[in-house]
């Protein structure tokens, strides 16, 4: 599996368990680009995104290996109910589905946001991934 699909609400409880802050808990690792779709139930741009980053993440895991990590937030949308969806938003700090993030984790600032985009061409999203990663490896050689 390219994609490790975590549900929001799993998120939701390690968090709570742990203390640990968003960005800390998506990426643990220095030197990894981590990918994040944040993706909702009945989203068509979610949908129609799905197939694209699957295949862009097998493309790129192939050619990165273990310096870039892809997680699916998958967030439920029962009908007539919004709650998650709007914890999702608190959360993220987010409004539109499906939102992309790119986190990287330094030495002195510990995991930072290094990415941020609604629904983006497919192209940009891996110029961005492919700059995280060059400067995830940067990081990590500094650190030795």
């Amino acid at each position: 599996m390219q994609i490790n699909n975590i549900e929001f609400t799993k998120l939701e409880k390690e968090l709570s368990e742990t203390g640990k802050s968003l960005l800390d808990y998506l990426a643990p690792d220095i030197g990894k680009a981590y990918v994040v779709a944040i993706a909702r139930e009945r989203c068509p741009a979610c949908h129609k995104q799905k197939p694209k980053l699957d295949k862009l993440a097998a493309t790129l895991k192939q050619k990165h290996k273990e310096k870039i990590a892809f997680v699916r937030i998958h967030v439920k949308r029962p009908p007539n109910s919004e709650q998650e969806s709007l914890r999702s938003k608190n959360t993220f700090k987010h409004y539109f589905y499906p939102t992309n993030l790119i986190v990287l984790r330094t030495k002195d600032r510990g995991a930072i946001e290094y990415y941020r985009n609604v629904s983006p061409h497919m192209s940009e999203l891996e110029k961005n991934i492919e700059n995280a990663v060059e400067t995830a490896t940067m990081i990590k050689k500094e650190m030795s």
